[in-house]
């Protein structure tokens, strides 16, 4: 942030603060939530049924939460489980998660070298870092509130960058589909900003800028059926994982030194249409 080009120093001084006060959440959480003392499975043989069971879940939970709503607001519940892989970042609590079952291979492994690990974990924590300062993140300040915190100048900028984000990837074809830049922006801002973190640390640190790619382009790969990519690019805020991996390398300058990419190359993708925003 501080290295910023574009933002005024009065911005950068309040992402600062908001960068300060994250909250970390690794592992699992320290405590088991209330609400599942009050779920109670009635068995087959007492008359229960898996629907019975089901709807008494959400009516308990939709209570729990209706409870909520004037207690103060406790900072130490996750919203994911220890036991999923993925991660995320939410802007009403500004606090990170990144459940154990992530901090595994190929995203992140004792035995993997430092490299690779920055292009799985590492690109992973920066990209929900970057989520605080996407087109949504950027409303909320360092508490969780719906604040504007930027300069008219600096935030007319960032949705000038956001536009360019969105058309990036507007329109490109993926199997029997085109992805909607505009749905997936988010996401790809985080990307964007998580890949470019992990790629300025790995050079900090002098290590083999290939390996992180690499395996920036493993964790996303992935088998899909043409009806699985037609459902997730119409409901998904996330753009398809090889899409992930090659147009944010696409972007990094960094990348085209690593593989010595020339502009007949398929992955080449001119310097003027190369988005850049953290």
């Amino acid at each position: 942030i501080n290295e910023n080009s574009w933002l005024s120093e009065a911005t950068k001084k309040k992402a600062i603060v908001k960068l300060r006060a994250l909250i970390l959440k690794v592992g699992y959480p320290d405590k088991i939530e209330k609400i599942y003392d009050r779920l109670k499975v009635i068995p087959a043989s007492e008359g229960g049924t898996l629907y019975s069971n089901e709807r008494a879940f959400t009516v308990e939970s939709i209570k729990y939460n209706i409870e909520q709503l004037h207690k103060e607001v406790d900072r130490t519940v996750w919203l994911m489980a220890g036991n999923e892989v993925n991660a995320c970042y939410d802007p009403q609590r500004n606090d990170l998660t990144f459940p154990a079952a992530i901090l595994q291979a190929p995203f992140y492994d004792l035995k993997q070298d430092r490299a690779t690990n920055f292009g799985g974990i590492g690109t992973v924590i920066a990209h929900e870092v970057s989520h605080a300062f996407d087109n949504n993140g950027a409303k909320f300040d360092e508490f969780g509130n719906m604040k504007n915190w930027w300069t008219k100048d600096d935030y007319a900028e960032f949705k000038k960058r956001t536009q360019a984000e969105i058309d990036l990837f507007d329109g490109i074809q993926y199997g029997p589909v085109k992805l909607n830049g505009k749905q997936i922006v988010s996401e790809n801002i985080a990307d964007q900003g998580g890949l470019t973190a992990a790629v300025e640390a790995a050079k900090n640190e002098g290590d083999d800028l290939k390996k992180l790619f690499e395996n920036f382009a493993r964790v996303w790969a992935n088998k899909q059926l043409t009806e699985s990519i037609k459902t997730q690019v119409s409901v998904d805020v996330h753009a398809p994982g090889p899409e992930r991996a090659n147009v944010q390398s696409q972007c990094q300058d960094e990348f085209y030194k690593a593989f010595d990419v020339k502009p007949s190359d398929g992955m080449w993708l001119d310097p003027d249409k190369r988005v850049h925003i953290w």
